[in-house]
């Protein structure tokens, strides 16, 4: 049986790969599979490899191969109830079916709930493989999933393949410090201008340590269009953060973004607030994501920080 490999955009997946290798040599197949980690690491990649392992195949169209994605930001129940009329049928060229359903953590909750009872009665010769970037399935789903985890890769690894794109090495280090580990991420922000952003980001952590509300609204606004700048502004206040939290420790040379003088003026967090601001920007990409309204999810957003953040 083929061996999965991911191409060299997307390194880092040695305990991954190790895995869905071992599942192929012994043939001991689960009817189900998540591949869970961050976007852009290469989960797709691996999901499709690993089906066309598992058929015998060599491309990704076959008779044997159902491949469900998201439509619009959403998978729809539309895609779930396709899903369950494919799997009355029989394996047409292969011994087994293969179904793919990317991107499963954008599903509706009517769509999680038939996929439940999807996993609920597995049929002997389909095996299920789902990707997943966050930890929001509900755990029923997952349960019923054999997990196979997606890591992020370190900073230097991300600034290596950003290079070999061709990247100038300024902007290389700086998107591989934003990207949370995920080369993918890295490279949809590429076309950004990020000092723009910064600019914008630091107008914003002044104005929000001074109690400005206008600059609140201004900034959601500024954003409310552009993905790809707002996707790098949230980026920026996740570096921000953790800066914060390195400031309030006496270690500013390992700040990394945000200037001494903005750090001053704000106040200081402990592991426990800071945290609680990463899951809310982290709540805000998955709002986002399934189509939210953008404005009023930022603006719930920029408050709660500022809330937290404003210097005495």
């Amino acid at each position: 049986m083929n061996r999965v490999k991911l191409s060299e955009g997307f390194r880092g997946q040695e305990r991954a790969l190790q895995l869905i290798n071992q599942i192929l040599e012994k043939d001991e197949i689960a009817h189900a599979y998540l591949f869970l980690g961050p976007a852009g690491i290469g989960k797709s990649e691996a999901a499709l490899a690993f089906a066309r392992a598992l058929l015998g195949i060599k491309e990704n169209h076959h008779p044997d191969l159902l491949v469900l994605e998201a439509q619009g930001n959403t998978v729809r129940i539309a895609e779930i109830r396709r899903l369950k009329e494919w799997l009355t049928l029989k394996p047409y060229l292969a011994k087994r079916r293969a179904a793919l359903l990317l991107e499963a953590h954008l599903m509706s909750t009517e769509a999680a709930n038939a996929l439940l009872k999807v996993l609920e009665e597995p049929a002997g010769e389909v095996v299920l493989i789902l990707t997943a970037d966050a930890d929001t399935l509900p755990l029923t789903v997952v349960s019923r999933c054999q997990v196979i985890k997606f890591q992020p890769l370190p900073e230097n690894e991300v600034e290596e393949i950003l290079l070999r794109h061709g990247m100038e090495r300024e902007t290389a280090f700086l998107l591989s410090r934003l990207s949370k580990g995920s080369p993918g991420r890295a490279l949809d922000m590429a076309g950004v201008d990020l000092a723009a952003v910064i600019e914008k980001a630091a107008a914003f952590w002044e104005g929000i340590s001074h109690g400005d509300p206008m600059v609140i609204y201004e900034t959601a606004e500024g954003l409310e269009k552009d993905d790809e700048q707002r996707e790098a502004f949230l980026a920026i206040l996740e570096v921000y953060l953790h800066d914060t939290l390195l400031y309030g420790k006496g270690m500013i040379e390992q700040m990394q973004l945000l200037p001494v003088e903005l750090a001053q003026r704000t106040a200081r967090l402990d592991v426990q607030e800071a945290g609680r601001l990463f899951r809310a920007i982290g709540k805000t990409r998955q709002a986002l994501s399934r189509k939210a309204n953008p404005l009023l999810v930022q603006v719930q957003l920029y408050f709660e920080m500022a809330d937290a953040l404003k210097g005495g």
